[in-house]
């Protein structure tokens, strides 16, 4: 403002010069008495050209063509104030020798071009003498210069310009169409009002100070002033004081309000981050206080975001040293009206980016909260619609660190530790302790529209559901957790204590399941997921001592087959339903049962009796273990080196499951029966895995008998017959007498009877 002080004083004493010496000098010379005292003041060149004549009415001033004052010499502009004329008039104590009383100024379009250097030099610091000494007797008029002395009733600027180009931050801006009238009388109070085009936005500026002074005098005054910008609205009304080597005092009410971004962008002259385009209705009031001892800026405010009406009461408190080190107390309440509330209480360094504090957020409505800051999650049906976070909060070197922390998802509680990143995607890494878990609602089929109930599974005899499941919600956040939990339900499984490593990027989550209890045994290894429209999953596991009945009842459908087992599974899969993945099934494993049963079915009867394989369907098979290896692809298992090992006998496997279509073709084949089995029969085991048919092999007993196993049982059996027949037919010769038609009736009668025997013997093996 000193400046341009100095440039209103210097035409001041033009004015008086003018009016003195008018008679006397011609208008040149009274153009070089104004530069000259202009250069002593300011360092810088006046120049008048065009017309120069004194006014008498209505009262003393001059009148002027084209002025024009020197810039900086390193400066773009050549000029750093011109103007088309100016018109100034004074009161009469001037020529008396009083304070410089300015009646009237009016400025026709001035152009104003200010500039600073990289090296943060300005143009307006002027090298003249800032201060003129009272002392001086060499000229009255410099007595006046100093700005307490200097009042103005009226100025007027007409069609003003100002520019500014600052080479530190890059910045330029222009200022056109300046139309203003300003005053700094005496008794009356200091105003400004007027308008001007910023970024081709109109703005308005009525500003008053009760008394200016006191202000100039380091003594307080009311203030009261606004601005508006095409929709944006600001006040302030209160007290302030300006003393010299002192922070200002501002103390007063505030308010402002912007309806719509539109104003906003045309200030900043950019286009809108997107996080603030859904952003309307922006307003706020309260009171500030400025001064040495600090800062305390307290109110309230709301904004719409995104259709969601928001509120908020804060309150900043800083010492005295805060405009230094950007070091505030702050307490913040947010409240999303029916969706959530967030709180913060704490430190906030500005300079530095560090904050300690506490924040408590409790979202009742998190699909809302989150279309209000720009993000849509796709939660599942059901899930997702509560959240909270509280915790203690420790910010530094842009490391956000929870301690002390709760999280929770809907019903779901997790305490720890957790350091945030906001990116692209929110970043989580964190270390927690659970309860009971329930993510059932995640592997639901339901998805985000809805769907049926059991397209997550299987029926008896339908197949795997065809209707879209999905894992959904992952693509959220990215994460690195560790959790250990109480239990947890994934849907699709029941899981006791678990602990897991959850790798989460881009929608793809990785488990590395350090311990993880189910189904009564301990399972390990990695399981990976990519959710969305198609779930794709790769596994990498190793089970031990899982009972098999509830695990292939709930993953397959399957409930036959009992027993504690070790397996390792190396399995992957995609689709967008249950029948697609599991058509898809590709991969290898290894599996041993300890003292099971497949239950439906006793093979060991089967296997000794013909009757029983064509229809006994009952009973179950008892086994001691069950050992094999497989593969499969495309949802078919293939096995061929099956051993099954039970107190009655042994048997061997091979053959196929197609888990897809859930049937099989399996064939089990005895390798060696108890001591008292006189016939072993191999076992189809075919169908569907709901409906099994147990069936002889007919295939191997051909093999039995190209084998020549039951033509032994044949042979001996005719031999026992014609020995016994050959002695009761030669008691009869004896008595009747050897006559050949007797011995050929008789060798037909024994051929008769041993086809009957052996018929009867063959009988036997059925019963």
């Amino acid at each position: 403002m000193r400046w341009i002080m100095r440039i209103l004083t210097v035409l001041v004493i033009l004015v008086v010069a003018a009016i003195g010496l008018i008679f006397l000098l011609p208008a040149e010379k009274i153009g070089e008495l104004a530069s000259a005292e202009m250069e002593k003041a300011t360092g810088r060149t006046l120049t008048l050209s065009g017309s120069f004549r004194p006014t008498i009415y209505p009262v003393l001033g001059v009148k002027t063509g084209p002025l024009t004052i020197s810039n900086a010499d390193w400066a773009a502009e050549p000029y750093m104030v011109s103007a088309q004329g100016a018109s100034v008039g004074v009161g009469l104590s001037v020529l008396l020798g009083g304070d410089l009383e300015i009646k009237r100024l009016l400025l026709d379009t001035p152009v104003i071009h200010l500039e600073r250097r990289a090296d943060g030099i300005a143009n307006w610091e002027l090298s003249g003498a800032s201060d003129v000494d009272s002392s001086n007797a060499n000229s009255g008029s410099e007595n006046t210069a100093s700005t307490g002395g200097v009042t103005l009733d009226k100025g007027t600027i007409s069609d003003g310009l100002v520019t500014f180009k600052d080479a530190t931050t890059q910045q330029n801006i222009v200022i056109k169409e300046i139309n203003a009238d300003f005053a700094l009388p005496k008794s009356a109070a200091a105003a400004v009002n007027g308008s001007a085009i910023w970024n081709e936005r109109k703005a308005n500026i009525d500003l008053s100070v009760a008394d200016l002074g006191k202000l100039l005098g380091g003594q307080v005054t009311n203030l009261a002033g606004s601005v508006s910008m095409g929709k944006l609205q600001a006040s302030l009304n209160g007290q302030t004081m300006m003393a010299t080597g002192a922070a200002p005092l501002v103390n007063g009410q505030y308010s402002f309000s912007l309806p719509d971004m539109v104003a906003l962008r045309d200030i900043i002259g950019a286009e809108l981050p997107d996080a603030l385009k859904g952003v309307s209705n922006l307003s706020s009031k309260g009171t500030i206080m400025v001064s040495d001892a600090g800062i305390n800026l307290a109110g309230d405010g709301a904004v719409t975001m995104n259709g969601l009406p928001i509120d908020a009461q804060f309150e900043v408190t800083g010492p005295e040293n805060w405009v230094e080190t950007l070091r505030v107390d702050a307490t913040l309440n947010v409240t999303g009206r029916d969706a959530f509330n967030f709180e913060w209480v704490g430190l906030v360094n500005g300079k530095t980016g560090n904050a300690d504090g506490a924040i408590d957020f409790n979202a009742s409505n998190l699909p809302a909260t989150l279309k209000a800051v720009g993000q849509k999650v796709g939660f599942p049906e059901g899930t997702g619609q509560t959240a909270k976070v509280k915790g203690v909060v420790r910010v530094r070197d842009g490391k956000n660190t929870l301690s002390k922390a709760t999280f929770a998802l809907d019903q779901n509680v997790f305490k720890g530790e957790a350091e945030l990143a906001f990116d692209d995607l929110p970043y989580i890494a964190a270390n927690l302790t659970a309860g009971d878990l329930d993510f059932s609602a995640f592997a639901s089929d339901k998805g985000e529209t809805g769907g049926s109930a059991n397209s997550g599974g299987s029926s008896s005899s339908g197949g795997w559901s065809k209707d879209p499941i999905r894992i959904t919600g992952l693509d959220a956040i990215n994460a690195d957790v560790n959790l250990v939990a109480r239990s947890v339900d994934l849907g699709v499984s029941q899981l006791g204590r678990t602990d897991v490593k959850a790798r989460l990027r881009g929608g793809a989550l990785q488990l590395t399941l350090r311990e993880v209890r189910a189904y009564q045994g301990v399972i390990k290894g990695v399981v990976s997921f990519t959710g969305g429209n198609a779930v794709t999953f790769n596994s990498d596991i190793a089970a031990t001592g899982v009972q098999l009945e509830p695990l292939l009842g709930r993953l397959l459908d399957l409930h036959r087959l009992t027993g504690s087992g070790n397996t390792t599974l190396k399995m992957s899969g995609t689709g967008g339903s249950m029948y697609q993945i599991m058509h898809s099934l590709s991969g290898d494993g290894t599996l041993r049962i300890n003292n099971g049963s497949f239950k439906g079915i006793d093979l060991a009867a089967m296997m000794r009796n013909l009757k029983q394989a064509f229809g006994g369907f009952e009973g179950a098979t008892e086994f001691s273990s069950l050992t094999g290896t497989f593969k499969m692809k495309d949802g078919v298992l293939q096995n061929i080196d099956m051993l099954l090992v039970s107190p009655l006998f042994k048997a061997e496997g091979k053959g196929q499951i197609n888990v897809g279509e859930q049937n099989m073709n399996y064939t089990v084949t005895p390798s060696s029966l108890s001591e008292d089995a006189k016939f072993s029969v191999p076992v189809d085991i075919t169908g569907h895995w709901s409906n099994l048919k147990f069936r002889p092999d007919l295939k191997g007993l051909v093999d039995l008998l190209l084998d020549g196993q039951l033509e032994e049982e044949k042979a001996a059996l005719e031999e026992k017959a014609k020995a016994a027949l050959a002695e009761k037919l030669k008691l009869q010769a004896d008595e009747q007498g050897d006559t050949p038609s007797l011995e050929d009736k008789a060798k037909q009668k024994v051929e008769d009877k041993v086809k009957d025997e052996v018929g009867d013997l063959l009988k036997g093996l059925f019963e």
